[in-house]
């Protein structure tokens, strides 16, 4: 069985005023994607214990296919800067994206990197609820969440 990508107990809950806010916020990994992007933009990671998180989708829903190659490139730059390496170091990048690649997957993943792309979900759901109070209205909290991104993708590139 292939990894799945997974989703927080407590995001759940934290995000439960506006999960069902439809739209802007259709589905869980409409959730999971905000997370993992304020995790890739501010470099927050870390292991969900699986006591604490559920499996959800194990493919990129309908609504994320057509970006699915850009969320995993975003992915191999965040792991890349973590690891203090660039693209011209060719033989760490190659043994990067081996370790994260799997073209015959669904996901285009192998089961690490769904475990990493999940860790940097996660440390997004933390950062996230370090920096904003608990949403009650998407609009008010995607707003808000624009500018928190902003920030740190202002700060990522510095």
């Amino acid at each position: 069985m292939a990894k799945s990508f997974r989703m927080r107990h407590d995001a759940e809950d934290w995000f439960s005023k506006i999960k069902n806010q439809k739209p802007p916020l259709n589905t869980k990994f409409d959730l999971y994607y905000l997370c993992l992007m304020m995790g890739l933009a501010s470099k927050s990671y870390n292991i969900p214990a699986a006591s604490n998180s559920t499996d959800f989708v194990e493919y990129f829903v309908s609504d994320y296919q057509s970006q699915q190659n850009l969320i995993i490139g975003l992915l191999i730059q965040a792991e890349l800067s973590d690891k203090g390496l660039s693209l011209d170091d060719k033989s760490q990048t190659k043994k990067i994206l081996k370790d994260l690649i799997d073209p015959s997957s669904i996901t285009n993943l192998t089961d690490y990197g769904i475990d990493r792309m999940n860790a940097y979900a996660s440390g997004g759901f933390d950062y996230l609820q370090t920096k904003t109070p608990q949403p009650y209205y998407a609009e008010e909290f995607l707003i808000s969440y624009v500018r928190l991104l902003q920030e740190e993708m202002d700060n990522y590139v510095k």
